[in-house]
């Protein structure tokens, strides 16, 4: 149970390599407001000893300050529209710096970092080259909708997302059954031990309010080119 991922903070020709157990499904919503508030959160995280393979790593990011470079990949590759509408708003929101889609997934993060290869898949495969084809569609008010469509669903995501996140709200009802449990056990007469450790910690976002007002401002400025006005 998990939807782990890596974040990866390079500086000064070093690197640190952090884990989250929760933070691939919002990963995404982590890294929009900008490299500042990315980096922090990232630090926050837990630190680890070695990498996922790649079937456990379902998200992963390099936040690279001194190429001023950020490569990542989560599941928003799964809507178009939606990945195209976060990689719209963190134009602005990364002002000077590259970003990059990891095609390949954490080979990519790996390759960048000089790592070598390990674990299930130490080469590209071809459904990696197939992700880099682009997507054809005809311009007009369909793609347009579409657009718009991706971008309402990313508001409405951020916004949710300072208030509670999946992996808080996971934690919340796995905590709740397992004290229900405890408790019926206990009433039984019987002895419980409930182990816990880390892999529950994922701290929130901490966005300070001109942080969460300069992504605002992103969102309608890409709303207002895809609408036109």
């Amino acid at each position: 149970m998990g939807s782990r991922a890596h974040y990866v903070v390079k500086a000064d020709g070093s690197w640190k390599r952090r884990y989250t157990h929760w933070g691939a499904h919002s990963m995404e919503l982590d890294l929009l407001a900008g490299p500042n508030a990315a980096t922090r959160f990232a630090q926050g995280q837990q630190s680890c000893d070695r990498w996922l393979d790649e079937l456990e790593c379902e998200a992963a990011a390099l936040i690279d300050h001194d190429e001023r470079r950020l490569l990542w990949h989560s599941h928003c590759y799964e809507d178009v529209a939606y990945r195209a509408a976060v990689l719209a708003v963190m134009a602005p929101t990364w002002p000077g710096w590259r970003i990059e889609w990891a095609y390949g997934g954490l080979y990519d993060i790996l390759d960048a970092l000089g790592e070598p290869l390990h674990g299930r898949f130490r080469d590209r495969s071809s459904f990696q080259d197939d992700l880099r084809a682009p997507v054809r569609r005809t311009a007009g008010p369909s793609e347009r909708d579409d657009e718009l469509r991706g971008l309402r669903r990313l508001v409405e995501k951020f916004d949710a997302h300072q208030e509670v996140d999946e992996a808080t709200q996971s934690i919340s009802l796995l905590l709740h059954v397992v004290g229900a449990l405890t408790s019926t056990a206990h009433q039984a007469g019987l002895e419980t031990q409930v182990a816990s450790d880390n892999a529950f910690a994922h701290r929130p976002m901490d966005l300070t309010d001109e942080e969460k007002v300069a992504v605002h401002a992103a969102f309608e400025a890409v709303r207002n080119k895809h609408s036109g006005s």
